[in-house]
């Protein structure tokens, strides 16, 4: 399966390029879901003119993964460049900046876009030449991948486990999810959950017995397998639904992305049971069921307790979630029943609201007003320091110059440095 994200990423491209009233370079991981270096292309390679390209601001999209400035520490090196290849070779090293390597357009800064909020990681990039530009890019990846879950009826439940936990990848930041099945074992849970756990991480092939956790906490003392079936579905399945599983079961426990992490950032897994009209518990950092409410979404504290959601410290926090779990597993039919009309409520409410303009307007304005906020901040900041730099070294040397020169002639230098000036003189 190909998850189409381009199409988001050439939407982004028209929004700036409608903003900024001219050309911009977007760069983004490809294939989709890669963190490597080398998979951070630019998205459309049609700026040729090499005085439109210096010309144009950056934009480079890290709105899938959560932020990781020190996995980038060393910059780009993957661009083939003679010029900073002749650098090197004489020990004149040029600074780094991340993502960007060296600067190379007439513009300091470039966006950062981004899809998380209480990140340290942002200050770092801040002090890198970046201008980090916030908005909710699963919300709208979940509108296009969960689109057909509008017309299905999920009225006909036969629940025959009262919660639903996807499982399947449990390195990195998702070592939280081994602890947490733990738990459900310690809990006499396991039966009153449709779930599964790999006893083999399926990204990294490493058995939890032998894995090196980064934080020993969530080992589990447990024999996992004793338990669960392992897990077969591909990564992909994040990107789709299975209808039975909600007809089959009550209550989804989201197991998000980030838990053991002091920043917020929400994926598609949380929008999942929204769509498909399924109340939540969410498996998140502190304060993510009142981000879900800043967007106009309901949470089911008239129901039960979601003072989970503001415990800071996680592993108290998961204590709190698997015992709210073991006090729904004990409800009896008849406070099933008086709380039916409430939570179906609740689930209409957020199910309406997913699917509306209205939704998708807020999502696509946060873009729109953060991004012109960021190119304002882009053009008011540019003094084009670095780029001055780089072509000071340049043109006083004739052998950097004669490279130079089958890319940009002094007539372009010269034609790009006036621009230069106007930023320094109108900032």
């Amino acid at each position: 399966m190909s998850i189409p994200l381009d199409r988001l990423y050439h939407y982004v491209e028209q929004t700036a390029q409608n903003i900024f009233g001219g050309s911009v370079i977007i760069y983004r991981f490809f294939p989709h879901g890669s963190k490597n270096i080398e998979n951070l292309h630019q998205l459309s390679p049609y700026l040729t003119d090499p005085v439109e390209w210096t010309s144009s601001p950056e934009i480079y999209c890290n709105d899938q993964e959560p932020l990781n400035f020190d996995a980038y520490t060393e910059g780009n090196k993957l661009d083939t460049d003679p010029i900073e290849d002749e650098f090197q070779a004489r020990g004149m090293y040029l600074p780094r900046y991340n993502f960007r390597g060296q600067i190379r357009t007439i513009w300091d800064h470039a966006i950062l876009l981004h899809s998380e909020q209480r990140s340290s990681d942002l200050l770092k990039y801040q002090h890198s030449h970046f201008i980090p530009v916030y908005y909710w890019s699963h919300a709208l990846l979940s509108l296009d991948w969960f689109r057909f879950a509008k017309h299905i009826d999920m009225k006909k439940k036969s629940p025959s486990s009262l919660f639903l936990i996807y499982n399947r990848a449990w390195s990195g930041s998702r070592e939280y999810r081994l602890k947490f099945m733990d738990m459900l074992i310690d809990k006499s849970l396991v039966d009153s959950c449709q779930t599964s756990c790999n006893t083999v991480e399926p990204e990294t092939a490493h058995h939890y017995k032998s894995y090196q956790f980064e934080n020993p906490q969530w080992r589990p003392q447990n024999k996992l397998e004793d338990y669960f079936q392992p897990n077969t579905s591909p990564s992909y399945y994040s990107a789709d639904f299975n209808q039975q599983d909600y007809v089959d079961t009550l209550i989804e426990v989201v197991l998000e992305t980030l838990f053991d992490d002091s920043r917020i950032h929400l994926t598609e897994k949380s929008l999942r049971p929204i769509a498909l009209g399924q109340p939540f518990i969410l498996m998140a950092t502190h304060g993510s069921l009142a981000y879900l409410k800043r967007y106009g979404f309901r949470t089911f504290n008239e129901i039960w307790d979601e003072t989970y959601d503001t415990i800071i410290d996680p592993l108290l926090r998961m204590n709190s979630v698997v015992n709210l779990m073991k006090s729904l597993s004990e409800w009896s039919d008849d406070e099933w029943l008086s709380k039916s009309l409430l939570i179906k409520e609740i689930t209409t409410h957020n199910r309406q609201l997913f699917f509306s303009h209205e939704f998708e307007g807020k999502i696509l304005f946060e873009l729109a007003i953060n991004l012109s906020d960021g190119i304002r901040d882009l053009i008011e900041k540019n003094r084009g320091e670095g780029w001055t730099t780089r072509y000071d070294i340049i043109l006083n040397d004739p052998h950097l110059l004669d490279i130079q020169s089958k890319i940009l002639s002094l007539e372009q230098i010269e034609f790009l440095r006036k621009k230069v000036d106007v930023f320094k003189k109108h900032p």
